[in-house]
């Protein structure tokens, strides 16, 4: 008997996905290829369109219980931390319908697999990397996997992000390619760093071709940074992400403003992370048959206006709304895939013209445009628990 429903990936969309399923009856299962879910990435910013998606999902009130609430954005000059622009968040919950919310990766992820888990305990499989996909004669997908096993679905998912096997298999879509940025990402704790450094709010850097960035997670206890460099080199790693030289990202910021510099020198025996940051086009299709693709497997982008995590959520949402909501599964993604075309072709345009803008030639240039974020763009007013289907 087929399983109905396979998501492969357990990433945050594949598992907000299931836990909206769940959360509906469905039976599915999650193929992840780790063998274990370990504490992953650092911080996360979730705009108020993905905080909605993620009360649709059950998980609002809590995520928004740990997470914090930044009151401003400060885009600061690299060298002299002149402030260019102050974009004030404190009335975006009033204006919005929903809160500007920065968390821990980690503690996103870790609510969403504990919510699947309660209400289906098996869900979740791990160990399972995905190597190909074929049909069998009654119409279902089979999978392989790498250790010999193999299952079946009538209806496939793909959330397997930038390198997605779903997607290579099932829509013979190539993988993104590298954009010659990199970014370092890190946490220090408060006593590392200091209880006058450890304030609200996020702060930007910006340079020609850099950009440091730096926010609280966990309430203050720990300083998320990302360090952004254009790079000359191509991406040799066999992954899209490896360890960092912390050495090195102080080397290359060694003449941003002390206030990025400070963070960077508290570091100390944590993980520093480099990621090669990779993009392509969304693709043509996200449905072929009855599969699906959501999140970086469909549209990999780059992090300009921090909407990659907030876009698979919101897949997420209107791809679980549109299988409950309508009959038959190819009405129904039929449906997601038209309700998430435009929006996502959208954001992804802005979010390349967004690194543009911030890392221009001339940083005081900033200070002479109009502000642009989510906010201004019109973005963060969408609600995928409502949009129309």
């Amino acid at each position: 008997m087929a399983e109905e429903i396979a998501v492969v990936g357990a990433g945050i969309g594949g598992l907000a996905l299931a836990l909206g399923l769940a959360r509906a009856g469905r039976r599915l299962r999650v193929y992840e290829q780790a063998p274990e879910l370990r504490e992953i990435g650092a911080g996360v910013s979730l705009s108020p369109n993905a905080v909605k998606g993620l009360r649709y999902l059950g998980v609002g009130e809590r995520l928004e219980a740990m997470a914090d609430e930044p009151p401003t954005q400060v885009t600061r000059h690299y060298a002299n931390g002149k402030v260019l622009v102050n974009f004030r968040r404190h009335n975006t919950r009033e204006q919005l319908g929903a809160p500007y919310l920065q968390a821990h990766r980690a503690d996103l992820h870790d609510l969403l697999r504990e919510r699947l888990a309660a209400l289906q305990p098996d869900a979740l499989v791990l160990d399972k990397e995905l190597t190909a996909v074929s049909d069998d004669p009654a119409g279902a997908y089979v999978l392989d996997f790498v250790d010999g096993s193999q299952a079946a679905a009538d209806l496939l998912v793909g959330a397997d992000g930038l390198k997605s096997t779903v997607r290579r298999e099932v829509f013979s879509e190539p993988a993104p390619e590298f954009s010659g940025f990199v970014a370092w990402r890190g946490l220090v704790t408060r006593d590392e760093l200091g209880d006058e450094q450890s304030r609200p709010g996020s702060m930007v850097f910006v340079a020609p071709g850099r950009m440091f960035v730096r926010y609280p997670v966990r309430h203050g206890r720990l300083q998320n940074f990302v360090a952004f460099s254009q790079v000359d080199e191509g991406w040799s790693a066999e992954g899209w992400s490896q360890t960092g030289d912390i050495d090195a990202v102080r080397e290359v910021f060694s003449d941003f403003h002390d206030d990025a510099r400070v963070v960077l020198r508290a570091f100390s025996g944590g993980r520093c992370h480099k990621w090669g940051l990779f993009s392509r086009p969304p693709l043509p299709r996200w449905v072929k048959g009855r599969a699906a693709v959501l999140g970086d497997a469909a549209h990999p982008m780059l992090p300009w206006l921090g909407q990659g995590a907030a876009m698979a959520i919101e897949d997420a949402v209107i791809l679980c709304r549109s299988l409950i909501e309508f009959e038959g599964a190819d009405e129904a993604l039929r449906r997601y895939e038209n309700a998430r075309r435009e929006r996502v072709t959208v954001i992804h345009r802005e979010s390349l013209h967004g690194g543009e803008r911030l890392m221009q030639q001339d940083p005081d240039e900033l200070a002479r445009r109009p502000v642009v974020t989510e906010e201004t763009l019109g973005l963060s007013h969408y609600d995928p628990a409502t949009e129309p289907l």
